[in-house]
């Protein structure tokens, strides 16, 4: 039988062992041996160095992707179209919050500023004078005038009209009274026009760069650059994330870095040399306990003084008379105080401060306009002078100023009359207290914030909680409304000038159906009132009132009454609160008794 041989594998094993065991190979077998050795090899290598060649062909074009996918971009961001300012537009940053919808412009490297935005954002006693196109500002003995001619640092005019007629006044300027600090890139060189204002701004997270890299327009090393940024440079953080940071740059950018090109943030506080004006405050060395004395009439104002001041026990120590009452458009006022009446309560150690009113004259309401009189710088000078002199030949001691039922638009136009006439005041040492309605959104034109500086005393009529014109009936002044208005007035003036106003006085309410109508009666009237209709009285706690009701013939009777014990507790939350005082509507509608609830001065 033959003997088979193997194939494949074993074969070729075979082989190669048959090469080896060859003792004393021939020249000729060992050349065969050779042969067949490289020929193996070849062939093995073949195929590796077409498996290296394909790696490094696909590695060089992964390398390639992965390259372009996470390379740090080289783009630089277009600055007119970053900032979204070109020419001599100017864009505004805010605490580095932008402004989107205001722009600034320059002119000669001087930055302005719309005016509205500036009382919104920076400063709102700059006023503007339309009539007469005159800047003015308020110190707390001198009204600044700027006028038309007058120049900044730079020699450029501190305001200058818009080309849509609004007015805009200088950075420079601005500063002058405004504690700012101010980064601005303005000159007509700059590319990107843009100014950086800070305001009211407490600590801040400052970082050195330890190595140079760029600032980018997002977090990501493909967003397009907006700076290159030096090794050693300064940085505000505005917000730390894991990998990026938010931050400004002295340079005028604000833009993302990577936190491994940052040192650790410290806390920093900017130093200002900015010194703010002091208002002082001409207040009574004792609170004050002030009552209202209406009057029409020298005659009247004479003859009733003596008797309306020993219903008070000698508690009263400020009267303030409704002297003064404005009469017509033109802002001709009615007197009714003179020297006599000021010498008679002296003599009863009593202040006079005259209530200066724009409703107790017919033409007041109907015919004088706040707005449109005092927004002419005339007029309100005018107007202040009659005063001072006024008050100097008959030798008050203050005003009191109680302008009611002014419409929003007359804010400005007010605010900037009593702003005038407290400088008057504070020259003269006068004391001025203004009336104000308890504080809501409505009657936010009042500005309670700048009476607080421009104001000796800020009085709240804490009273007419429902009045005239009410849908329901209820309280004059309930303990709950004396304690909002006392609560929200303290919110933005100091308890120290602030006098809360209690009523002497109640309404009778009568229900008929769908008709609601309401007396008012002084005190001693509405006691006189319930007795003779037999209302019973019990006491509420919810309004710290004695209420009754009582049905007649003609409807619904209902009164929440005011009397001794309501008062004390009014007179209980003012201790509470530490103000400067209580003031009462009006003399003479009150029992002597109530004195007693009202002696913040232990006079009894």
């Amino acid at each position: 039988m033959a003997e088979r041989r193997p194939r494949g594998r074993e074969s070729r094993r075979a082989a190669r062992n048959r090469d080896y065991m060859i003792e004393n190979p021939t020249q000729e077998e060992l050349e065969r041996i050779t042969a067949r050795r490289k020929k193996k090899r070849g062939g093995a290598l073949l195929p590796l160095f077409a498996v290296l060649l394909m790696l490094v062909l696909t590695g060089g074009m992964l390398g390639g992707v992965l390259a372009k996918r996470y390379a740090p971009s080289t783009e630089r961001k277009d600055l007119n179209e970053w900032f979204e300012a070109e020419g001599s537009e100017v864009r505004i940053y805010l605490n580095d919050a932008l402004d989107r919808e205001t722009l600034a412009s320059a002119e000669n490297g001087t930055v302005y500023l719309p005016i509205e935005w500036v009382n919104a954002n920076l400063n709102k006693r700059f006023y503007w004078q339309w009539d007469d196109e005159q800047l003015i500002y308020t110190l707390p003995r001198e009204v600044v005038r700027y006028t038309a001619d007058m120049k900044d640092s730079k020699g450029n005019p501190v305001y200058k009209a818009a080309e849509d007629g609004s007015m805009e006044l200088s950075l420079e300027a601005i500063c002058e009274y405004t504690d700012l600090r101010v980064n601005q890139f303005a000159d007509p060189e700059e590319e990107a026009k843009r100014v950086f204002i800070y305001k009211d701004q407490g600590p801040v997270e400052r970082a050195e760069v330890k190595k140079g890299t760029q600032l980018r327009t997002k977090g990501g090393v493909k967003a397009p650059i907006l700076t290159d940024l030096a090794e050693g440079d300064s940085l505000t953080v505005l917000e730390a994330m894991d990998k990026w940071s938010r931050v400004s740059t002295d340079s005028g950018f604000i833009g993302f870095v990577q936190n491994k090109y940052l040192e650790d943030p410290v806390e920093y506080t900017w130093e200002t040399d900015f010194t703010e004006p002091v208002y002082e405050h001409q207040t009574l060395p004792e609170k004050v306990v002030l009552g209202w004395h209406m009057v029409f009439s020298r005659e009247a104002a004479l003859s009733t003084l003596d008797s309306y001041y020993e219903n008070t026990k000698g508690v009263m120590n400020v009267i303030c008379p409704t002297g003064i009452q404005i009469k017509n458009a033109e802002g001709e006022y009615l007197n009714f105080i003179d020297e006599e009446y000021v010498q008679r309560a002296h003599e009863k150690g009593l202040k006079v401060w005259v209530m200066i009113d724009n409703f107790n004259q017919p033409g007041g309401l109907k015919d004088f306009s706040t707005e449109n009189y005092f927004a002419h710088a005339a007029n309100r000078q005018n107007f202040i002078d009659r005063l001072m002199a006024d008050a100097e030949a008959y030798g008050y001691d203050g005003y009191n100023l109680d302008f009611e039922s002014l419409p929003t638009s007359a804010g400005p136009s007010y605010v900037q009359f009593y702003r005038e006439l407290s400088v008057a005041c504070r020259n003269k040492g006068l004391t001025l207290s203004i009336d104000n309605y308890v504080p809501y959104h409505f009657n936010d034109h009042y500005d309670l914030g700048e009476q607080a500086d421009y104001a000796d005393y800020v009085v709240i009529m804490g009273y007419d909680e429902h009045t005239t014109g009410s849908e329901e009936a209820g309280s004059v002044s309930s303990i709950g409304y004396t304690e909002l208005g006392i609560q929200e007035t303290l919110k933005k003036v100091p308890a120290e000038y602030v006098v809360n106003g209690v009523p002497f006085f109640t309404r009778i309410w009568k229900s008929s159906g769908p008709n609601l109508s309401s007396d008012a009666m002084g005190i001693i009237d509405a006691k006189a009132y319930v007795e003779s209709e037999g209302i019973e009285l019990t006491w509420d706690e919810e309004t710290g009132q004695y209420y009754g009701e009582k049905e007649t013939a003609t409807g619904l009777r209902q009164v929440w009454m005011e009397e001794e014990r309501s008062i004390a507790e009014k007179v209980k939350v003012i201790k509470e609160n530490n103000l400067a005082g209580v003031a009462g509507w009006r003399l003479q509608y009150e029992p002597s008794d109530i004195w007693d609830e009202l002696d913040l001065n232990g006079v009894l």
